[in-house]
């Protein structure tokens, strides 16, 4: 490799960074905004006894309705109040519950303010940081995992480490409107030293504000399957250890 492609190495490495940089500060005005803001929802229904009532949401989520269902049944069992059958039928705009079959997706309004909606990192503001956050489970081959009725939650340690799988598995240029996100190379494309190789990784893993400090880094080629071993600290002083396959 020539100095001048080396070169061109340094300018991609710096402005990656300087887009990840971009990309942190986007989150921290973002958690800047959510903590103003409010996601109450305001939900007015006729009760039972004919009048106007109102309910504040917060939040909802999906149920799959059966064929036994009805909106008083989910208020009693979900809500733990039959008389919020009605609101049901407002607030999923169903004028007559017996149009609904069986799997139709609808929405189990959640009453009370939480702190789920504000403890994931890269949203909440500092003083609500749960720092491993919570996302969405990935299968082996990439899927959405489902847990019941819903998305399954990934969160913790497990979280992290299903991030750093993200990151070095997507190579950077390859996501819309995020470009510094992923590896900067991937198998196939030339690699000058191994030095070149083990920095790409390094700044990869760093990119994730919830890495510490990368401690060691090891790799073997296998044909064209490049085998990782990668000791991590994470920012609550955890030790983490990444093997896979790039």
């Amino acid at each position: 490799m020539t100095n001048e492609q080396l070169m061109e190495i340094d300018k991609s490495d710096l402005l990656t960074d300087y887009l990840a940089q971009l990309e942190e500060n986007a989150c921290a005005i973002v958690a800047l905004g959510k903590g103003k803001q409010t996601n109450v929802q305001t939900v007015i229904y006729v009760a039972d006894d004919g009048s106007d009532a109102v309910i504040a949401v917060y939040d909802f989520r999906y149920h799959t309705w059966k064929s036994t269902d009805t909106f008083d049944k989910l208020a009693a069992d979900l809500l733990g109040n039959p008389n919020y059958g009605t609101m049901l039928a407002y607030f999923n705009g169903v004028v007559n519950e017996s149009e609904l079959e069986a799997g139709a997706k609808v929405k189990i309004p959640v009453l009370q303010a939480e702190e789920s909606n504000t403890g994931n990192v890269i949203y909440a503001a500092p003083e609500k940081q749960e720092n491993y956050g919570v996302d969405m489970t990935l299968t082996d081959n990439g899927d959405f995992a489902v847990s019941s009725d819903d998305f399954a939650e990934v969160s913790g340690c497990d979280n992290l480490k299903q991030a750093i799988t993200l990151r070095l598995t997507t190579a950077s240029q390859k996501r819309i409107r995020i470009a510094a996100y992923g590896i900067r190379s991937t198998i196939g494309e030339p690699m000058a030293v191994q030095s070149y190789l083990t920095c790409s990784i390094e700044q990869t893993m760093k990119a994730d504000p919830r890495i510490s400090e990368v401690e060691e880094i090891t790799f073997r080629g296998d044909g064209d399957v490049l085998r990782l071993t990668v000791v991590y600290t994470d920012i609550n002083g955890e030790a983490g250890t990444y093997k896979g396959e790039l």
